[in-house]
């Protein structure tokens, strides 16, 4: 198998620079593969590739190739040619539901689906627009708290007692705690476990009447152009006002984390959204920033917090409805017509498959002269969806001979 290379370029335009075209062919093209003409870049960063990651651009790019690629000695020329950026898939299925898969990205894994699911299919049971996503590493030093208090910060106090307080040390709001169940430092909160294993530690939050206060907070590096994802788990751990959260990004927000009232306490839910660093780069903060005002209630637990470099293609799914038929048995002399079988025959919606019972095609549906069982499927012209198959005994009784006649 021949490996992949990489053709360096200086783009022309806003989004000028040296970049380089990730292709497995010795020729300028776009990968046209079931992503869909993806252009694979990598950004130089001094002397060394920083990260590679898919770019969405579109049109036409003025490329000045070096006479001699250092990488492959392969001599490339000025070229002009045209990028088109990702469109959204369109899947048009038949029936109550349709399996989805996701695509593959080089560099990039852990395939997860819009309602925060995993694996490389998915189940879509009604029509409506869904997406997948693979991500790089993921930058978040201490994301699933395994590791206890460190890797981040919080504008909220971590109390290690709370003296004369009724119920443990998040009694008070505003504080916090890194542990494996939120009964054990509040003992009017839900007993349950973390969202990674169910064993391990989460961040366990009584929340401040105050909004905009940061609640977890860590300082991450950024490359310039790159899509990245920022996820949370997130759970009510006190049925009473649940938390309104919001995703913030280089002092930036984005995003909301408005926990159910309607969902369990202990039940987690998935939060998610998509940003493109776009001139940003180096060290910016991430953070998880508080907006609910209310001093009774607001706690909750976060866990599995995610920033990594993302591939997220949107898939829009239309489910068209089977054809419902229903046929009639009938008798007739001499021939028969086979359209007269069919409750509510239409030709001008429908186009209908006629076939014997040897599976032959019936070439003359509409005058048979054979009895039998007939089977008929019809299909939406417009859809393309087909009906379940349905059976029709239909009985020819010939013609009585015409009585002679005598001369006399």
């Amino acid at each position: 198998m021949k490996s992949a290379f990489l053709i360096p370029y200086t783009e022309s335009g806003a989004n000028g620079g040296l970049r380089f075209v990730y292709t497995k062919q010795k020729q300028l093209a776009q990968i046209n593969d079931a992503l869909k003409k993806t252009i694979f870049v990598l950004v130089l960063s001094g002397t060394a590739f920083a990260h590679a990651f898919p770019r969405k651009i579109s049109g036409t790019r003025a490329a000045t190739f070096p006479s001699a690629d250092p990488l492959t000695h392969t001599r490339f020329s000025k070229h002009y040619f045209d990028i088109t950026p990702i469109p959204d898939d369109t899947i048009n299925a038949c029936g109550t539901s349709t399996v989805l898969n996701s695509g593959t990205i080089p560099g990039y894994s852990n395939p997860t689906w819009s309602d925060g699911s995993s694996g490389s299919t998915f189940t879509a049971t009604s029509s409506g627009t869904y997406w997948w996503q693979v991500t790089g590493a993921n930058v978040v030093t201490n994301g699933d708290f395994s590791s206890g208090n460190i890797g981040f910060t919080s504008s909220y106090n971590m109390p290690s007692s709370c003296a004369g307080c009724c119920c443990g040390v998040l009694t008070r709001e505003g504080a916090y705690a890194v542990n494996s169940n939120p009964r054990n430092v509040h003992s009017r909160f839900s007993s349950m476990g973390d969202h990674t294993s169910g064993s391990g530690e989460m961040l366990v939050v009584n929340g401040a009447p105050v909004t905009g206060v940061t609640v977890w907070n860590e300082n991450i590096t950024v490359l310039p152009n790159t899509d990245y994802v920022f996820s949370v788990w997130a759970t009510s751990v006190n049925p009473v006002s649940p938390a309104i959260l919001q995703f913030s990004i280089n002092g930036g927000a984005l995003g909301t984390i408005a926990l159910s009232s309607s969902v369990a306490t202990g039940t987690w839910q998935y939060f998610t959204t998509v940003w493109n660093s776009g001139s940003a780069s180096g060290s910016i903060p991430i953070a998880l920033v508080n907006q609910n005002t209310a001093a009774s209630g607001n706690d909750f637990a976060v866990d599995d917090i995610v920033f990594a470099p993302v591939y997220r293609q949107k898939v829009v799914v239309n489910l068209n409805p089977l054809p419902v038929l229903t046929l009639s048995p009938s008798n007739a002399c001499n021939s028969y017509d086979l359209t007269n079988a069919i409750n509510g025959y239409d030709p001008t919606t429908y186009i209908y498959n006629y076939t014997d019972s040897s599976g032959n095609t019936v070439p003359n549906p509409k005058d048979i002269t054979q009895s039998g069982t007939y089977t008929i499927t019809e299909q939406n012209i417009l859809t393309g969806c087909q009906s379940l198959p349905e059976t029709a005994t239909i009985t020819i009784v010939p013609n009585p001979p015409q009585p002679g006649i005598n001369s006399l």
